[in-house]
């Protein structure tokens, strides 16, 4: 008979006990059965979970070795060119998995035993997804092979990358010619048109080619950032100074003070040639420039900077309704009153955009069909804290 205040158990509650010791166990199977590596980090990058597949990877087989040791004492990260992803780069994927979950392409290096041969550097794709259910701050990472057709857009991505290096060289020779042609030459009217379109598409078609070799960069992780934490105005006069006198005078400012000086991470480089990209489609047509507007979410924490092309004749495609909604915006495309395409253009701006943390939106034209005189594009990115220690 148990003594007086004893606690008996009741066989609801050891039956209850005993189905989720069950249930945890066979979940533990199913994590360990996986091709994936899976980690659990915490705030403070130590390792708090592991499957049998990573502890087979960075563990000898262990999970006791990889569990409480900081990530970076496991493995290290790298471009696809090779460059060291540090721990303090945003586009690292526990600074990634404070924006949401994500998946990206990466090289991934085993921190070598101290006796051991040099480990081999694999390309895997990496994901993260943010865990708030647990009362702290946590992110898992999976680490698995590329699957057939990633290897394969991988392969035609780097194809693509080769192929427009090697028609630069010669669309730049071509371009030089005939600029020297129509500067020496005096032609008479017909053959001096049919010059003037070749230059005018000889130029196009380099562009183009410009195009292609940074959306390849883009997607095969070999564009070299160089973000820089700065007041939003700094990179708007950085690109200001730099774009000719007849162009400046087709942008105009409408400014606030206080919201031009937020501060941001941009890359300058990237900023300067997404202003072109959409100042360029808006005078292709000898439209009236484009302006510029400042706005600034409180809510989200952001800034949006707001381009207006001002009287550009373009048509938007949508497939299904849409209308600013950025997540399938690949699939919304951009054409000129005339017919080109600019849906190219608009993919360098949104992946440079969506590669400094950002998001580009577009106001959808009316009846989902055409819009003719100003178009809305809306560039929004995170506001951070003037010191880096700080954000």
């Amino acid at each position: 008979m148990p003594a007086e205040g004893s606690a008996t158990p009741h066989p609801e509650a050891s039956a209850l006990v005993t189905q989720l010791r069950q249930s945890l166990g066979l979940l533990r199977v199913a994590f360990d059965a996986t091709g994936e590596a899976m980690l659990i980090v915490d705030s403070e990058r130590h390792v708090r979970w592991v499957n049998q597949t990573a502890a087979d990877l960075w563990g000898a087989g262990l999970s006791l070795r990889v569990i409480g040791k900081p990530l970076e004492a496991l493995l290290r990260l790298r471009h696809l060119d090779q460059r060291l992803l540090a721990l303090s780069d945003p586009h690292h994927p526990l600074n990634q998995a404070r924006l949401g979950e994500g998946q990206t392409s990466l090289l991934v290096q085993p921190i070598s035993p101290p006796a051991g041969d040099q480990p081999d550097v694999l390309q895997r794709m990496v994901s993260w997804r943010p865990i708030s259910e647990m009362g702290g701050v946590f992110t898992l990472l999976i680490f698995r092979d590329l699957e057939p057709l990633e290897k394969s857009l991988q392969q035609q991505r780097a194809f693509i990358n080769t192929l427009a290096h090697e028609l630069r060289t010669p669309l730049a020779i071509l371009t030089g010619s005939l600029r020297r042609l129509d500067r020496k030459s005096q032609l008479v009217a017909p053959l001096d048109r049919a010059l003037n379109d070749a230059i005018d598409e000889t130029k196009r078609m380099a562009a183009l080619v410009d195009n292609l070799l940074l959306l390849s960069e883009l997607d095969t992780d070999h564009f070299h950032w160089n973000l820089k934490r700065a007041p939003l105005r700094q990179f708007l006069d950085q690109w200001l100074h730099k774009i000719e006198p007849d162009r400046l005078s087709k942008v105009s400012f409408q400014l606030d003070e206080s919201l031009s000086s937020c501060w941001i991470d941009l890359d300058q480089v990237a900023v300067s040639r997404i202003l072109d990209t959409l100042l360029e489609n808006s005078l292709l047509l000898g439209s009236e420039g484009i302006t510029l507007q400042v706005s600034e979410s409180i809510p989200l924490r952001s800034v949006d900077l707001v381009v207006f092309l001002n009287g550009a004749d373009l048509a938007f495609n949508y497939e299904g309704d849409e209308a600013m909604n950025h997540s399938n915006s690949d699939e919304k495309k951009l054409v000129l009153g005339d017919g080109r395409d600019c849906s190219l253009g608009m993919s360098v701006v949104k992946n440079l955009v969506e590669g400094m943390g950002g998001l580009m939106v577009w106001n959808k034209a009316d009846n989902g069909t055409r819009a003719t005189g100003s178009v809305k594009m809306t560039l929004r990115f995170p506001l951070v804290s003037p010191d880096r220690e700080g954000s």
